[in-house]
């Protein structure tokens, strides 16, 4: 085999294998809260896939997946005078009717949706004229944090296409690394960091498979230099979403 060939073959084998289950729990959760605050049974509408799952830089196995619930504008007065776990507390029994037998939680920021062999974490949030959200924290009495999640896919996607769609290759090849030796890295920080190399070189705009093996060798040597102070501060920013990734780093 050429070393085309072996990267096609790696990356095939670690595709997400499950996404019709993961499609029709995220449509069913999305029901159950339009059910909830819209009186509708939508499975698609007013509803976020968030995380590595709706970046498209995750591998199978899986099981921590994110979802943004859109509130109607309308409910914001019912919630906002510090009744942020009221608003948690809402979305978490109406996932419960929907699955009375799986255990759902309230969390800090979200509801948590313990399935068998993933779970979800639900963000229920009010989206903003900027295209922001706004969220709730029940942490310290409660408060209202903001995420800008579309900004941080739509920035993907466009870098992806720009590095000939390089970009959510190479991050799931650096999950299927973290995996296998056990590094401690989260999601956002290996996507984070293979977006600042592949946008620190203009090496790989053009090359594909062929050239793989080069462009992990020069991505890990791109790790070698990430100082410590700068893994910290990478670190810090993995709950951030900002305007485009590179913006962790600043």
């Amino acid at each position: 085999m050429s070393i085309s060939d072996d990267f096609k073959a790696f990356l095939d084998n670690i595709k997400i294998a499950n996404g019709d289950t993961i499609g029709l729990r995220y449509g069913e959760v999305t029901s159950a809260l339009n059910k909830e605050f819209r009186d509708t049974d939508s499975k698609t509408a007013n509803s976020l896939q968030v995380g590595s799952y709706g970046r498209w830089t995750a591998i199978k196995g899986i099981s921590d997946l994110d979802m943004i619930y859109i509130m109607p504008a309308g409910k914001w007065e019912a919630y906002s005078d510090g009744r942020q776990y009221e608003l948690l507390r809402d979305a978490k029994a109406a996932i419960q009717r929907r699955y009375p037998s799986t255990t759902v939680k309230v969390d800090r920021l979200v509801v948590r949706v313990l399935y068998k062999d993933f779970h979800i974490e639900v963000m229920p949030a009010f989206k903003l004229a900027d295209g922001s959200y706004k969220y709730p924290d029940t942490a310290n009495g409660g408060s209202w944090k903001i995420t800008k999640p579309q900004a941080e896919l739509d920035e993907i996607r466009a870098a992806n296409e720009r590095k000939n769609r390089n970009l959510r290759r190479l991050c799931k090849m650096a999950r299927a690394w973290k995996n296998k030796h056990g590094v401690a890295m989260g999601g956002l920080l290996i996507d984070t960091l293979a977006y600042n190399f592949l946008e620190s070189t203009d090496d790989y705009n053009t090359k594909s498979y062929h050239y793989y093996d080069w462009m992990c060798r020069d991505f890990f040597k791109f790790l070698g230099h990430v100082d410590k102070w700068r893994s910290q501060s990478l670190m810090q920013a993995m709950s951030m979403k900002p305007r485009k990734l590179s913006a962790v780093l600043s």
